[in-house]
Parts: C-alpha cells; sequence; structure tokens
C-alpha cells in the first residue's frame, strides 16, 4: 500500500502545491497530469524519494519513507522502486550494460529476469556494448525504461516518458511500460500530457493539477481533481 498524506511543498516561501492525498492499492496505477510547470516533477521526485516535501508524510508498506535515514532512503528506492526519469538520467561515457550494472547493483535479491534478458525485451541486446552517448533518442528511452525495471520494482514512477519521441517510438516505449509493469505486477505512477500513452495505458485514477485561480501562473498553487 503507498500512502501519500498531506503532502505540501513551497518554493522560496511561495506554495507549488498542497494539501495532496493519495492512496494507492498494489497493482493499482495512477495518471498525473496538468499543464507544463505546474510541479508534476516535483511531485514525482516527493514520491519517490528524491526531494522531501515541505509537509505531510509519503508511506510504502508502513514504512515511513522521509522518516528513514538518507542512505536508507536510497537504498529503499534501489530495491523497491522504478523512476523513469524525463532527462533520462543515463551515464552517457558508460555501455548500455554498464547502466544496467549499476541499477543491479543496488538490489541485493534474485531478480526474476537477467538484465541481458530485460536488454533484449527492449530491443536493445545489439547495442550492449555501445556507449549510452551513441544511442538514438528513443533508444535513451528504451534503457531508462529498462532499468527502471529490473529490479522486479513494486511501485514504477514514469516522467513524461513520451514527451520527446515520435509516434512510433513512442508507442514502443508505451507497451514497453505497460508490458513491464504487468510482468512484475507493479503500480504504476504516470506523468503525462501526451495523449498517446495516455490512450495504451488503462490507468486505474487520475489526478489533475490546475493553477488554484483562473488565469494563474504556471507555477502557481494547484488544485487537485480525481476522475
Amino acid at each position: 500500500m503507498f500512502i501519500c498524506d498531506d503532502i505540501s511543498f513551497d518554493i522560496d516561501g511561495q506554495k507549488l502545491f498542497s494539501n495532496i492525498n493519495l492512496n494507492i492499492k498494489p497493482q493499482k496505477d495512477l495518471l498525473i497530469t496538468g499543464p507544463s510547470g505546474i510541479g508534476k516533477t516535483t511531485l514525482l521526485s516527493i514520491l519517490c524519494g528524491i526531494q522531501k516535501p515541505t509537509t505531510g508524510k509519503i508511506t510504502y508498506n508502513s514504512i515511513d519513507l522521509y522518516n528513514l535515514p538518507e542512505n536508507k532512503i536510497d537504498e529503499f528506492r534501489g530495491k523497491n522502486l522504478g523512476v523513469v526519469f524525463q532527462n533520462f538520467n543515463l551515464i552517457n561515457t558508460f555501455t548500455v550494460k554498464q547502466n544496467l550494472e549499476i541499477a543491479v547493483s543496488a538490489i541485493d535479491r534474485k531478480t526474476s529476469i537477467p538484465f541481458f534478458k530485460l536488454l533484449d525485451r527492449v530491443g536493445l541486446a545489439n547495442k550492449s556494448h555501445i556507449k549510452v552517448a551513441n544511442l538514438s533518442i528513443g533508444e535513451k528511452q528504451r534503457l531508462a525504461v529498462a532499468r527502471a525495471f529490473v529490479g522486479d520494482p513494486k511501485w514504477v514512477f514514469c516522467d513524461e516518458p513520451t514527451s520527446s519521441l515520435d509516434d512510433k517510438n513512442a508507442n514502443i516505449i508505451a507497451n514497453l511500460i505497460k508490458e513491464e509493469s504487468m510482468r512484475c505486477k507493479a503500480s504504476l505512477v504516470l506523468i503525462t500530457h501526451d495523449s498517446r500513452i495516455q490512450s495504451l495505458i488503462k490507468l486505474y485514477a487520475k489526478l489533475l493539477l490546475l493553477p488554484t485561480l483562473t488565469r494563474a501562473p504556471v507555477n502557481a498553487p494547484v488544485r487537485l481533481l480525481f476522475t
């Protein structure tokens, strides 16, 4: 069970968002959407233990994430969460294989699928020794998806995973995320405004972040709508 309890976040004394409460049961999914600059990426960073909220708490199966020491937060994330970052967060000077090996090193248990088989599933088996800097954008995103799922996570967070891709690669990535989340029996939290991936991945609930005031700037506080 994943619970987000009364989360708020301030920047330079200005409230970006507040009163965010979520309760995601195992193998249930959530779409977070809204205008660019509204705080979606910041919210995702909070949910997966990267950015501490101003107030509120995040619990995973009764574990209070931000009550853990920082090194334990990193350890928990490595063992339990998968993240697909908007900017990939890959090491360009390392090979495809080395990037996955780093992810595997954070896991102290046997995974259900060896990472070389996972590379085959994402179509990168023949590029394992290629440096990331030499991959196309679509290939980098496929590697980012593979890295997120390498440890059989129970919760997976994706930040605009198809925003920079053409239709062909967007479909590939959407299907990979859908297939791998089903294989791992993982809950999926997807941040996107891309209707292509929204139509391909059936989501349990939708969280819409909107400015609190009509015509408010995009960095104004947000209100929440569930559909």
